[in-house]
């Protein structure tokens, strides 16, 4: 421990030297000329550059700056969501198009640039554009290739998960989409001096053991793969003319023997020796590191869906490192009750858990389609009587293999076979999640139910009289469609569906339905029992062949 200490006194001390350097530094442009744009820049030097409160949250300039000598500080916040926020020029921002946006924030807790925008049916949307956490320093939260959602009304806004601390924003850049540059640690598409302390920022979060807000490939800047101590004086020799230009990013190539040709088959493998195989890795215990930054790229599609005769929306997840000549598995999440395509996106921990267990080689990657069940060919919207809207649910067991499933075949490039596709969801969407699975076994291989509501089997609980869409004897997954993944979650303090989780794992079990059932200790009706849920499921589906 000694030594550790040592070394990270010596490295504090370097670094220090490195943050001042005696020398002057040259601003070095590294966007090519004539080919992106920078929209705005607000660097608060001058006024509050258009930004205002949100929720009754006040906003005021002080000498709290990131660079410069002043930043927005925003305080009278009375909940999480109060904030600060900027309106989007629409002559300028349109939907479609991508963009990059970056921002310098401090605070305590998870931090979040997001985006409130209308849909077509003039309902708010609330998306988030990236996250972060602050432990009272500044950290850069940055989208370089945000996609604006289909809608009008743009606004930007910083707010966080939780708390009503006072928030510090600086330097805010919107410009066109770009790719990350090695050494631009505030995005702002030019290296200089403050590209340098925000290495030193970012290296000494790095070596604390936490990576919020801290883009590798941005940091990354001698290509070796890891960030370290190197990587800054490399920055310090560009900034002062002793190099022109950056190492290319190692590449190792691994030469192998093709493998012979395999048909694929309905079930390659036994599915219950794989779930066997995983039964005592699966945890209600989740690593905080693999909820931080979500990444990739969410796409708006719209498909026809014959069973409700209208055109239904989905937002499709693209991981890190999207190829469109490889061939990807397709996850399928369902929404609870009331909600639509963009709730289960932020705050149920998918993209971020997709995101961080891909990219540690934990997780396959994957297509991730955020769906909209509600299926209903009387009505485009839910009625909100839930008596009266759960059939346009359960009719989501036809629309996604008759409509929803082929739209994403013929437009992405998925793989095909139950092998290689998974549904999930929380609540509501976590009871059709088994339904599909049951009524579309041949089509869906790994069946995932955080917190699944009641009324597949016939039963009543504290809101109504559920007429069910099968019979208890009824609850199986027969061969040779056995599940290679059943996964069904349920909190011990849920107190809106209770213990029917348990009872439909119970009842798969009699009837000889191999599943896993997850407890999760103090879980709720909420994100708390959703995460270990997704957490398992995405770390463990498409592998059992």
């Amino acid at each position: 421990m000694g030594k550790i200490r040592s070394f990270l006194a010596g490295t504090l001390a370097f670094l220090a030297a490195l943050a001042l350097p005696n020398a002057s530094f040259s601003q070095l442009d590294t966007k090519s000329a004539g080919t992106e744009s920078c929209f705005f820049h607000d660097t608060f030097e001058n006024g509050s550059d258009g930004w205002e409160g949100r929720g009754g949250a006040s906003v005021t300039t002080a000498d709290t700056a990131y660079a410069g000598s002043k930043a927005l500080t925003v305080s009278d916040r009375k909940s999480s969501w109060h904030g600060a926020m900027k309106a989007l020029d629409a002559d300028v921002f349109k939907a479609g198009v991508e963009y990059s946006f970056s921002a310098a924030v401090l605070g305590t807790g998870k931090m979040m640039l997001s985006l409130q925008y209308t849909d077509a049916s003039g309902k708010n949307i609330y998306d988030h554009i990236a996250d972060g956490v602050s432990s009272g320093d500044y950290i850069i939260l940055a989208n370089t290739e945000y996609k604006l959602p289909e809608g009008s009304g743009y606004i930007l806004y910083v707010e966080t998960e939780e708390g009503m601390g006072d928030l510090c924003i600086d330097e805010v850049i919107v410009s066109d989409a770009e790719k990350p540059v090695p050494g631009d640690f505030d995005s702002d598409g030019y290296l200089t001096s403050f590209d340098l302390i925000g290495a030193r920022r970012a290296l000494l979060s790095h070596m604390s053991g936490s990576d919020a807000g801290i883009n590798m490939n941005i940091a990354d800047i001698d290509g070796d793969g890891s960030f370290a101590v190197n990587d800054l004086v490399l920055l310090t020799k560009f900034l002062l003319g002793q190099v022109t230009e950056f190492p290319k990013p190692v590449v190792t190539t691994t030469f192998t023997t093709a493998p012979p040709v395999q048909t694929t088959t309905t079930s390659p493998v036994n599915a219950g020796s794989y779930m066997e195989s995983i039964r005592d890795k699966i945890t209600a215990d989740v690593p905080s590191s693999v909820l931080k930054n979500a990444e990739g790229k969410i796409e708006h599609i719209t498909y026809f869906s014959k069973k409700a005769n209208r055109n239904k929306g989905a937002n499709v997840w693209l991981p890190p490192g999207y190829d469109s000549s490889k061939e990807y598995p397709v996850f399928y999440v369902n929404h609870g009750y009331g909600g639509d395509e963009s709730s289960m996106m932020n705050g149920m921990g998918v993209r971020e858990i997709a995101t961080n267990l891909i990219k540690s080689g934990e997780a396959v990657p994957m297509i991730i389609v955020f769906t909209n069940q509600y299926t209903d060919p009387n009505h485009a919207a839910q009625t909100g009587n839930g008596q009266a809207d759960v059939p346009g649910y359960d009719n989501f067991v036809e629309d996604m293999p008759d409509s929803l499933m082929p739209y994403i075949e013929s437009h992405y490039p998925v793989k095909t076979g139950r092998e290689n596709t998974a549904v999930a969801g929380f609540s509501m969407g976590g009871r059709e999640s088994l339904y599909i699975g049951m009524k579309c076994c041949d089509k869906v291989g790994y069946i995932g139910g955080g917190a699944p509501a009641p009324g597949i089997f016939p039963t009543k609980d504290q809101f109504m009289t559920h007429p069910g869409v099968m019979s208890k004897d009824e609850m199986r997954i027969d061969p040779p469609y056995s599940p290679y993944l059943l996964l069904i979650a349920g909190g011990t303090s849920d107190t809106m569906v209770n213990d029917f989780p348990k009872q439909y794992s119970d009842l798969f079990t009699q009837h000889g339905t191999e599943n896993i059932y997850l407890s999760v200790p103090r879980g709720g009706h909420d994100s708390s029992t959703v995460i270990p849920l997704m957490y398992n499921f995405i770390k463990y589906i498409f592998k059992a062949g």
